[in-house]
């Protein structure tokens, strides 16, 4: 990063870095923002994945692997060389890995918790370094943690998915207390349930433990509820998530975002224990 060779962006325009762009929340937040007029640094694992995005003077898109505290380094690097200073965290990329525990292999359970706790903790560290020291005095930022309802509960067969997420939970709420008043930099986490996108695709199922593999087994149970058309449809529609995230984060400019936002109706009902059992 070149400190004396920045650009010097009015306050009011905020610049975000989003991670796992490519698709689903990621990508309704990204066009979210962009439509805003906002700068935007979309990344992703695949940088031809955010071709939906058109090229232009304020957006920024890298590939990123959030496993690689390099690779991270160096994409906020981009950032700041680019626009100056970053306003906006939001750690978002993920997936879930589905199996019974006990035969989930180690370097798989490690995966998942690389790329949904350790990538996640290793970008706001490094950001709120910037958004403290580079960032205009006072000027502050705002990290933003996709967690999941899957961080304040649990399901049978995604006990690394749950780790993951609760981990990074608390990792936001001990780290959110640490900061001094005086550099201005707040913390969101979003716990959404279901969304309508294409998150279960990407879902890593692993071999079956034979045990486990009855009929009545709790993760053919939870395979069959993820699949259930008629329970997507209660599931909550990526833009207008995506909306809602930008209004709470950027819209309400006189006011901090609350410390926890719980996202859609799927998220309230399965709290409070009134749908998957």
């Amino acid at each position: 990063m070149s400190p004396n060779h920045t650009p010097k962006l009015p306050l009011n325009e905020h610049i975000s870095i989003v991670t796992g762009c490519s698709s689903g929340l990621g990508k309704a937040l990204t066009s979210s923002i962009h439509a805003a007029g906002h700068r935007i640094v979309a990344t992703a694992r695949n940088a031809d994945s955010l071709s939906y995005l058109p090229d232009g003077p304020n957006i920024l898109k890298l590939s990123l692997d959030v496993t690689s505290r390099e690779a991270i380094t160096q994409s906020l690097s981009a950032a700041v060389d680019k626009f100056g200073r970053i306003d906006v965290v939001i750690n978002n990329a993920g997936y879930a890995l589905i199996g019974d525990t006990e035969a989930i292999p180690e370097s798989d359970a490690r995966l998942q918790m690389e790329t949904l706790f350790w990538g996640p903790v290793f970008l706001t560290q490094e950001a709120v370094g910037i958004m403290r020291d580079r960032n205009p005095r006072g000027h502050g930022g705002t990290i933003v943690q996709i967690s999941s309802i899957g961080g304040m509960l649990t399901f049978p067969g995604s006990a690394f998915y749950h780790a993951s997420k609760h981990a990074l939970n608390g990792f936001t709420d001990s780290f959110a207390k640490e900061m001094n008043p005086d550099w201005n930099i707040k913390f969101l986490v979003v716990a959404p349930g279901g969304i309508r996108t294409n998150f279960d695709s990407s879902m890593q199922l692993a071999a079956r433990h034979p045990a486990y593999d009855t009929p009545e087994g709790s993760l053919n149970q939870l395979v069959a509820y993820i699949g259930n058309k008629e329970f997507r449809k209660s599931w909550s529609d990526p833009e207008l998530c995506a909306r809602v995230l930008f209004e709470v984060v950027v819209g309400q400019k006189e006011r901090s975002p609350p410390r926890r936002l719980l996202m859609g109706e799927g998220a309230i009902e399965l709290l409070v224990g009134r749908d998957f059992q």
